[in-house]
């Protein structure tokens, strides 16, 4: 707060002096972020300060806020609600704190659901087990019900809803699915690390086979390449990438007209990310994005699905969080092989299903991933 008190009554007395160009800074020193504003800009400026006084009031009321009120309060101001989020970020920067530190939240793209349920105060209970579940900053103060074994994050709406359309939920009882529509925002990146952190839930990540997938797989393990205060800390370090490998085009039975050429932006963006992946110690992903280079073509989840009825599920999903489970390296030809040939290995059959309806709160919670499928014998 003192930081805001400092900004104010300096930009005051700027204005008061008639400066012609104006700084909003937190200190004198030159080491320091600082925004510059000049005449031109004084509509910024304007929805900047408006901005830093509502950040103000938050934090000395100990109060919490979501962008969408804070445009509202002052709608005549911004104008529009991207002009607010671009205040937002300009004073995180400047104040050198994340958007969560400001008691400022946010309503993300990403959906959640499975085995879980949130408690959240003034909203009530959102019970993820019978609806989709939109993920935003208020779950992060939530309290959880669940005894969910791992949650599994997929890049795109159209993976999740795939999945959820053959019975996902059946397959997996106690699984969790969430998706952030491909470019991981903020909200839902600081919502998995809770759910990590506060309940040690593994993390599981489905991506596409192309550059993109594999970027955005190491934006929600490491963060952005570039990094704003806006979203700092906004990463999930336990996350733990399960596929789709490039070369899992050896591994399944997908048809050659599902590989798509790699364009020159591709190569581009290859050749930025394999030293990020050595400086980070990301084995498998250097492995596959130089396999990728070699043979120029990408995949997409989608390609699986060709495969067959439940197949992503059945022949990827499943073996590779088993392996995960139980310390076995993942090596995915020999899992399907595995798969294929033992008849102990068979997902749940309607019956079965049946009978575990009501595990949700009854059932054994030492028994980790053994009931993730319903079956006789993992």
């Amino acid at each position: 707060m003192r930081k805001i008190e400092f900004a104010l009554a300096d930009i005051k007395r700027q204005m008061d002096n008639k400066e012609k160009s104006l700084t909003l800074r937190i200190s004198t020193s030159k080491s320091h972020f600082c925004l510059r504003y000049t005449a031109k800009r004084k509509g910024k400026l304007d929805r900047d300060l408006h901005c830093l006084h509502q950040v103000y009031d938050l934090l000395e009321n100990d109060k919490r806020s979501t962008k969408r009120e804070l445009y509202y309060e002052h709608k005549a101001v911004y104008g529009n609600q991207k002009y607010l989020d671009s205040s937002i970020k300009s004073i995180c920067e400047l104040l050198n704190e994340s958007r969560a530190n400001l008691n400022i939240l946010s309503c993300g793209r990403g959906i959640i659901r499975g085995a879980i349920t949130f408690l959240v105060e003034n909203v009530g209970v959102i019970d993820a087990r019978v609806q989709e579940v939109l993920i935003t900053d208020a779950l992060l103060f939530s309290n959880i019900i669940s005894e969910a074994d791992f949650i599994l994050v997929v890049e795109k709406d159209t993976t999740f809803q795939k999945l959820m359309d053959e019975n996902f939920q059946a397959m997996f009882p106690r699984g969790i699915l969430a998706t952030s529509k491909g470019y991981p925002d903020i909200a839902t990146r600081n919502v998995l690390k809770m759910l990590s952190e506060k309940r040690k839930f593994p993390i599981y990540g489905l991506f596409d086979a192309d550059p993109h997938g594999i970027e955005i797989y190491l934006t929600y393990k490491y963060g952005p390449t570039k990094e704003f205060a806006e979203g700092r800390g906004a990463f999930v370090p336990t996350i733990e990438w399960i596929g789709l490998f490039p070369t899992d085009f050896h591994r399944f039975t997908i048809d050659q007209s599902q590989c798509l050429p790699l364009v020159r932006t591709d190569f581009v963006k290859i050749e930025k990310m394999i030293p990020r992946s050595i400086q980070l110690g990301e084995i498998v992903v250097t492995r596959e994005l130089d396999w990728m280079i070699q043979n120029k073509f990408k995949m997409e989840l989608e390609s699986i699905n060709m495969c067959g009825q439940e197949y992503m599920a059945r022949f990827l999903i499943a073996p590779r969080v088993m392996s995960i489970e139980k310390e076995i390296p993942i090596q995915p030809e020999t899992i399907i092989n595995e798969y294929h040939e033992d008849s102990q290995c068979s997902l749940s059959t309607d019956d079965d299903r049946e009978a575990k309806d009501d595990d949700y709160i009854d059932s054994d919670a030492e028994e980790k991933f053994q009931n993730m499928i319903d079956n006789d014998s993992d």
